[in-house]
């Protein structure tokens, strides 16, 4: 009888989900509200419902920006397709949507089904040619003038000022900033003080003159006025650019502005030009300005059609994922423009929420860029803001509820069933494959002993279907038999707790090669 053998259950950080079951040996291949720091596994932070039942927004957020006025009061933005909300530190909501305010789309319309051509434009049972220009879901563009809030929508098109030293803030809309471009696509303010303004039309302009490549921007420190003179630094600039105008994010104290094929940094300087943008990198575009997220130095973004990960830190470079095919074939690609990124300041993770199975977001991936790991996940986040004015990051539901993340181990949102973290490994197996291996006991490697349940998953072939054992909860150690040439592990727990596992051992005994 060949002697028993301790195998270490050693696997890389993050998962792996870029070809098939059996190629992802010594790799984690699925995982759920679960990462990786310090080279450590346990679940993600828990959330919890910021206010009462009160403080739900009406319809879907899909932009947030926090920020501290001048006399130190903490506000929070959030714009739906229809409506422009603030919320004070209490979570006192207030509806500041301008007067005459034009609603855009919730949903994305891809304009590639029945009745996007007239009749008969196509012969029966032939591929309809690609003609169809989709129509986004509606996305606010936020940024800070001082203490105050602007932003704009691309189906509004006028751009937006909201007052925060108003005494009763309640009782104060936006309203457009006099003089500002109009049809205009997103906004952001430079480190100059200047306001810029991203596609439209000088004010007073006509819908059908937008120039989507066209770049306008304020004098300094006056963000009503927008007409060049010998005597001020308003201007504008078409980019040199095949694509449209999305927006623009700060890097490095400059504006990256991105259109859907290319980026661009704009730098400041001084007169008669004022700007000059070059371009940094070709065929990068991002999905929608939501996209992108800044982490210190470095901004991070999802190419179009979900292929291809970039990043800037004043070199454009692309990120290797571990998880892109994956990506590519789950999501809802006729509703890309929803997804929405995040910095996780607290375990320098980027995560990216993105539409899945539904019309609606409801799954994640995220990147560690210091570790260079990649997870996988289901959760419904359409509007999300970083941790710093707030103590911790707020994010809203698709039915506009807030919560506060990374905050206990309970993971449950309003109206729903609790959710239950867990991740599975790729197939183990002894030498190459061909001995049948029986399990034995688990010598586990836990910091949570009682709170951890494994299930064992074997295999004769990797095309064959699997032979479940479990779940056995963790003991030291813990009896377990089974027989197979592979087998995976399953590990999660039902109980709010906190729980990492290492590096756990199976006691195996090698068998025979028929």
């Amino acid at each position: 009888m060949p002697a028993a053998e301790y195998v270490p259950l050693q696997f890389e950080p993050g998962v792996w989900k870029n070809g098939t079951l059996y190629q992802a040996r010594g790799r984690w291949y699925d995982a759920d509200l679960m990462r990786w720091s310090v080279g450590a596994l346990g679940p993600i932070g828990g959330w919890r419902q910021w206010g009462d039942d009160t403080t739900a927004i009406t319809g879907v957020g899909r932009t947030a920006l926090p920020w501290m006025d001048n006399t130190f009061r903490r506000w929070i933005a959030v714009g739906t397709a229809a409506k422009l909300y603030v919320y004070d530190s209490a979570a006192t909501l207030t509806d500041i949507t301008p007067t005459g305010f034009t609603p855009g789309r919730t949903d994305a319309n891809p304009n590639v089904g029945y009745g996007n051509a007239v009749y008969g434009f196509s012969t029966y049972g032939d591929p309809r040619p690609d003609l169809g220009i989709p129509e986004p879901a509606t996305i606010w563009s936020f940024d800070l003038w001082g203490e105050n809030l602007v932003g704009c929508t691309p189906e509004d098109g006028d751009v937006y000022e909201w007052d925060a030293s108003t005494a009763t803030p309640a009782s104060a809309l936006a309203a457009r900033i006099a003089n500002s471009p109009q049809f205009a696509i997103a906004t952001a303010v430079t480190s100059e003080r200047i306001q810029m303004v991203f596609g439209g039309t000088p004010s007073g302009g006509a819908e059908a003159d937008r120039d989507r490549r066209r770049v306008f921007w304020s004098d300094s420190e006056d963000n009503t006025d927008w007409t060049p003179t010998t005597s001020n630094q308003a201007g504008d600039q078409v980019l040199d650019t095949e694509g449209d105008l999305l927006g623009a994010v700060k890097v490095r104290d400059r504006l990256l502005v991105f259109t859907t094929i290319d980026a661009h940094l704009a730098t400041y300087v001084g007169l008669p030009y004022v700007y000059s943008f070059d371009r940094v990198g070709d065929a990068c575009g991002p999905v929608n300005i939501n996209a992108v997220a800044v982490a210190g130095p470095t901004a991070y973004w999802m190419g179009r059609s979900a292929q291809g990960f970039f990043s800037y830190d004043g070199n454009l470079q692309s990120i290797p994922c571990d998880v892109e095919s994956y990506l590519v074939t789950q999501m809802n690609q006729a509703q890309a423009s929803k997804v929405v990124a995040w910095h996780n300041t607290l375990f320098n993770e980027i995560v990216w929420f993105y539409p899945g199975d539904t019309t609606e977001i409801d799954a994640y991936i995220s990147y560690n860029y210091v570790e260079e790991h990649w997870s996988v996940g289901t959760l419904a986040r359409t509007a999300v803001m970083s941790r710093g004015i707030f103590l911790h990051p707020i994010m809203f539901d698709a039915d506009g509820n807030p919560y506060e993340h990374e905050v206990g181990n309970t993971y449950v949102d309003v109206g729903e069933s609790a959710k239950v973290p867990y991740v599975e490994s790729g197939p183990i197996e002894l030498g190459n494959g061909d001995r049948v291996l029986s399990a034995t006991s688990l010598i586990p490697d836990v910091t949570s002993l009682g709170d951890i349940t494994t299930t064992f998953y074997t295999r004769l072939y990797p095309n064959d279907s699997d032979t479940t054992y479990g779940p056995f909860t963790m003991t030291d150690p813990t009896s377990v038999r089974f027989t197979g040439r592979t087998c995976r592990m399953r590990c999660t727990s039902d109980s709010a707790a906190a729980w990492n596992v290492g590096i756990p051992r199976l006691e195996l005994q090698p068998g025979g090669r028929r």
